[in-house]
């Protein structure tokens, strides 16, 4: 599990502790479900990647894997850039006071107001995902009125199939990302062509959760090839952005490379394709955002049934699950599952780790060894679940989303509060405002108290 776990990980009679803070400590003073992010192993996954590739590189974290406003604050502050995908993380990096010249905004579907909203902010790159989106960008600068020229990097999809999931994968045949390197050459011809926008690089994001260094390498091979034939077309230095897409752990025993094994696998993939003599000057830009904050989050719960299934083992029903990690639903994600509230003891019992939702695939883990005596009030830890769980959250049958807090010496902040009735309904415009809404409200479903929580 060492490797599942968050660095500040240790045991107290056989409870977990995180951040030198009892798990059942926080479930006690935040409520469940909860998002308890380890500040130290954020910090340590950030200083790996600079020390595996080195101060040149532009370090970019894939926002989409989890976001939020003390998180981009401390990417500032360790020099990162930031990708986005959508209007709402860019005036979230916006709002944190995060600088816009290190800002990449991404998406295969990008409106006219998210791109004149990137114009307007100052965004310092835009990734073209479609021939007609450098017209888009022209009338939304004449839009804005605005002098500011984001640099532009090329989409690159290349005949490239990653092993994982087909869910994450994106590029190969079927995929509906970026262009095809026929047509991206005719793009980058046109722009140098049509002068006033400056084409600087490429880009290629193979996939999500990739085990096999090799693909990396073939991923810096393909952009160097796509780029070399039209080196006239880019600034005396060009960015080459591989994307991310590297592996982390989800279940004991898990073994995924290393920042330091990455970075050799895309340095190997230039040396072999000659990217310094084909190329001249180039800066290699990588972008992680899973392998960066998965294993820092871990997520509990409180365990409201314990039930007797016909044929199956026993379910242990918590009071999250789909809507606040739809990963083992969408594609089967799996995790491990730990007792907060029990040392684990000589007799083990393989329980169902159900969530509290309408759907039959609610099932948070299908195969959990836990304490025997394990019951309701307990809390249960999920590690691992610091990436693409908060971030792909739901309202779904009227559950607010979780808190999320960051742990660190013995102490805890929020920052992220948990949503409450009146967030859900703040957009139902025909239930008036706030305040009448709590005044009908004829009752309300009490949870289980947080005195449970051993």
């Amino acid at each position: 599990m060492k490797h599942v776990l968050p660095v500040s990980w240790t045991e107290t009679g056989g409870r977990g502790r995180v951040g030198g803070v009892g798990l059942t400590e926080l479930a006690v003073r935040f409520g469940t479900p909860l998002v308890v992010v380890d500040d130290s192993h954020l910090e340590d996954r950030l200083a790996r990647f600079r020390a595996a590739f080195g101060p040149d590189a532009g370090l970019t974290y894939a926002g989409k894997a989890f976001l939020c406003g003390a998180l981009v604050r401390i990417l500032a502050r360790k020099g990162w850039l930031v990708d986005v995908v959508s209007g709402g993380e860019l005036e979230l990096v916006r709002r944190a006071g995060f600088p816009m010249r290190d800002v990449i905004l991404h998406g295969n579907a990008k409106s006219a107001a998210e791109l004149e909203r990137a114009i307007d902010c100052g965004v310092g790159r835009v990734v073209i995902d479609h021939p007609a989106e450098v017209d888009d960008l022209r009338r939304a600068a004449a839009a804005e009125e605005s002098d500011h020229r984001p640099d532009l990097l090329l989409r690159l999809n290349v005949e490239l199939t990653p092993e994982t999931h087909e869910k994450v994968r994106t590029v190969g045949p079927g995929t509906h990302f970026g262009m095809s390197p026929a047509v991206a050459a005719t793009v980058a011809r046109r722009i140098a062509g049509a002068g006033g926008w400056r084409l600087t690089g490429v880009h290629i994001h193979a996939g999500s959760q990739i085990r096999d260094a090799a693909l990396f390498s073939r991923v810096a091979e393909a952009a160097v090839d796509f780029v070399a034939p039209l080196r006239l077309c880019f600034p005396e230095t060009v960015d080459l952005d591989l994307g991310g897409g590297l592996a982390a752990p989800y279940r004991a025993g898990e073994e995924v490379p290393s920042p330091r094994r990455y970075a050799e696998a895309l340095q190997a993939g230039l040396r072999r394709s000659n990217a310094e003599a084909r190329l001249g000057t180039y800066r290699l830009i990588v972008e992680p955002g899973r392998s960066v904050i998965a294993n820092a989050g871990l997520t509990l719960y409180t365990i409201h049934a314990r039930k007797r299934l016909d044929g199956a083992a026993e379910a242990l029903a918590v009071d999250g699950g789909l809507s606040d990690n739809p990963r083992p639903s969408l594609y089967g994600a799996s995790y491990e599952a730990l007792n907060a509230s029990r040392a684990l003891g000589e007799t083990g019992r393989t329980f169902r780790v159900v969530g509290r939702h309408c759907e039959s695939g609610d099932v948070v883990v299908p195969s959990a060894t836990l304490p025997a005596d394990t019951e309701v009030g307990d809390v249960l830890a999920i590690p691992g679940t610091g990436a693409y769980v908060f971030a792909m959250s739901s309202r779904y049958n009227g559950v607010g989303r979780p808190a999320v807090i960051f742990v660190r010496d013995g102490a805890a902040r929020e920052v992220i509060r948990r949503e409450t009735d009146d967030d859900l309904l703040a957009c139902d415009l025909a239930l008036g405002s706030p305040e009448a809404a709590r005044i009908a409200r004829p009752f309300s479903v009490a949870a289980v108290p947080p005195s449970r929580a051993r």
